[in-house]
């Protein structure tokens, strides 16, 4: 019968005799097998031949330390310091163990590290030679009760923000534990601890509320807004500006408690009103006036800081004669006055939210304007690159004199505009009949003065 297919020849068996393996076997070098225990390993480390240990014999020794431990009462504190000891200058065997250490306190894996190791860290943590290192410092944090408000402490101290500190330490720790997602929530109410913030530090709480979800933005912001001082966030205007342009106005602006608005408004406008405070000192300083020039700047300054709160904006605008002995000490919005014929004055133009209003610091005139704020006044106002005292007047809007006792008539004068001062403002005393008198003849001066430079006005431009 025909097969399809044919069967394969097969090579013939080798004929080995046991004779020649017992030969091959005897011309083999000898070779001793190690077999890893905890106890090899103390030996070598008390002979001084720790380095001499393969990692074998290291993951063998931490896996079996406790166990070893119940038999050794008496020398496992002692033998678990030598073993932190050789850790410090042994890289690979440090990893080891502080991965696992994290485990343990993270409540992740209890097992994971024998007691007599994780009471033994601060031999290896107090080393100078290690106690500088990030993972050596977070793991320290683990162990506190407020460990979520040491690690940012660490983050601050580090200038990294959770992405940036996560990505530093992914190889030497295990960064799914819970804290390290926690820890965010702790950003504000540790910066909030800080008496005196710098720069950098509030550079780096903007860069951690910049990485935050909406809802943990959101929270956060409310507790920076109603436990930090009003003196800190004067200091640092990058705070505030970041404040105005995420909180102040759309849907965010409305998530905010009532305490937290009403505590950015008076951020935004301490921070406003300061540069208007310095403006005048400078003016004070650097520029030759009367007596009766700088009065009214002092009046003006002291009158204005009563109504800080308010302040959403400040343009400053200055003669070129001011600009040229003020120099670039005012930071912020400020442009050169187009020389029009006027007299020289420097002009500032506040945004009170639903009112602009204009101070005329000297000269002729010396009012104040207010104009509602639409968006053309919005346009000219904060939007035109040059103006002039002329192009201002030309605008019209409701005004205000700077004659005698105009102090106690312009807070009711705003008020009816819904202008109203800071809280616990004392309020304008009443003045007397010949005070009165007086004030009604300096007003008739000045109003004739205001009709007369509004003539001038229209006709240049």
């Amino acid at each position: 019968m025909n097969s399809q297919f044919s069967i394969p020849s097969l090579p013939e068996t080798p004929q080995c005799s046991p004779n020649q393996l017992i030969q091959l076997a005897s011309n083999l070098p000898d070779a001793t097998i190690s077999i890893p225990s905890v106890d090899k390993v103390l030996e070598a480390i008390e002979q001084g031949k720790a380095d001499q240990l393969s990692k074998l014999d290291w993951v063998y020794c931490i896996h079996a330390k406790a166990q070893w431990d119940q038999q050794n009462i008496d020398r496992s504190r002692k033998t678990s310091a030598a073993i932190w000891k050789v850790a410090i200058s042994n890289s690979w065997l440090q990893h080891q163990l502080l991965w696992r250490l994290a485990l343990y306190y993270s409540g992740q894996q209890e097992q994971v590290l024998a007691k007599s190791l994780t009471q033994s860290f601060d031999i290896f943590a107090n080393s100078d030679l290690v106690s500088h290192l990030l993972p050596v410092q977070i793991i320290r944090t683990l162990r506190s009760e407020q460990a979520g408000i040491e690690l940012a402490k660490i983050a601050c101290e580090h200038r990294v923000n959770q992405t940036e500190l996560l990505n530093t330490i992914k190889e030497d720790l295990p960064i799914w534990i819970p804290l390290f997602s926690r820890f965010i929530e702790e950003i504000t109410p540790y910066f909030t601890t800080i008496c005196s913030p710098t720069q950098q530090q509030v550079r780096w709480l903007l860069s951690c509320l910049d990485e935050m979800s909406d809802s943990q933005q959101i929270k956060a912001v409310n507790h920076l807004l109603t436990n930090v001082s009003n003196d800190i966030a004067n200091n640092h205007s990058l705070l505030v500006d970041w404040l105005r342009r995420n909180y102040r106005n759309g849907e965010n602006w409305y998530k905010l408690s009532d305490q937290a608005r009403q505590r950015l408004r008076e951020w935004i406008g301490g921070i406003n009103y300061s540069d208007f405070e310095k403006l005048v000192n400078l003016i004070l300083n650097r520029l030759d006036l009367q007596n009766f020039e700088s009065n009214r700047l002092c009046s003006r300054r002291d009158f204005w800081a009563n109504y800080s709160n308010r302040f959403e904006r400040l343009r400053i605008l200055l003669p070129t004669t001011s600009q040229i002995a003020i120099g670039y000490q005012i930071q912020g919005d400020v442009d050169l006055l187009e020389d029009d014929g006027s007299e020289p004055t420097e002009v500032c133009i506040f945004d009170f939210g639903e009112w602009f209003v204009v101070e005329f610091f000297r000269g002729r005139g010396g009012e104040t304007r207010l104009f509602p704020k639409n968006s053309k006044n919005q346009q000219i106002l904060f939007g035109e690159s040059t103006l002039s005292v002329k192009r201002i007047r030309c605008l019209g809007g409701d005004k205000h004199d700077h004659v005698y006792l105009w102090q106690e008539f312009s807070p009711t004068w705003l008020k009816n505009h819904g202008i109203l001062p800071n809280p616990n403002t004392q309020p304008s005393r009443n003045p007397t009949a010949e005070k009165l008198r007086k004030r009604e003849h300096s007003l008739e001066s000045w109003q004739r003065e205001i009709e007369h430079l509004e003539r001038e006005a229209r006709a240049y431009m």
